[in-house]
């Protein structure tokens, strides 16, 4: 048992070395400049290994780090059953971007100087809404309607509260507008 943790861990800190490495060059020289096998020298690995972890470029960028993808589950887990969805739905979306602070400002420098990500980060929050689709569902099995306009309305006010977020002002102030945009967003229905 105690193998899994260690081979997890490896793979953990073999994802960051990609992704901080694929970043370091993209702040040097450009997104469009970098290759994968670039991004694999500079972490020390082969270019297999690179499509290990990230099907394309774009996923050093946009991917969830393993440990965020644990998070969402962890968190989706942890809403108490009583609690609104409203709230329990609030309560995930706020934990991820709680999660994930230190990369957001990164994230968002190379999002606005690489426009060609922009493809990317929509399928991204397809794949969220889908998981989280599924999660509301099991909280309002009798509302499959409900639980999906649900969790658009709560995507809409994350991506309002991202659109919105001053470019010189920092996460805190992404974390506030977010919650603000949840609250008024928030359908009567479900609070």
């Amino acid at each position: 048992m105690g193998g899994v943790g260690v081979r997890e861990d490896k793979r953990e800190a073999a994802w960051h070395a990609i992704r901080d490495a694929a970043w370091r060059l993209f702040d040097e020289r450009g997104y469009a400049a970098v290759s994968v096998e670039e991004i694999a020298a500079a972490a020390g690995v082969s270019r297999t290994t690179f499509f290990n972890y990230f099907g394309l470029k774009e996923g050093v960028v946009l991917d969830p780090a393993p440990a965020q993808v644990r998070r969402l589950e962890s968190l989706a887990r942890d809403q108490p059953a009583d609690l609104a969805p409203w709230a329990a739905l609030t309560a995930v979306l706020v934990g991820l971007v709680e999660g994930v602070q230190d990369d957001l400002v990164t994230r968002r420098r190379l999002l606005g100087a690489h426009p060609e990500l922009a493809h990317r980060g929509r399928e991204l929050t397809d794949e969220l809404a889908g998981s989280l689709r599924g999660w509301m569902r099991t909280r309002l099995p009798q509302d499959a309607l409900g639980a999906d306009l649900l969790v658009d309305l709560a995507l809409a006010a994350v991506g309002t509260a991202w659109s919105t977020w001053p470019e010189d002002a920092p996460v805190t102030a992404y974390v506030a507008l977010l919650g603000t945009c949840l609250a008024r967003a928030a359908p009567p229905w479900a609070t």
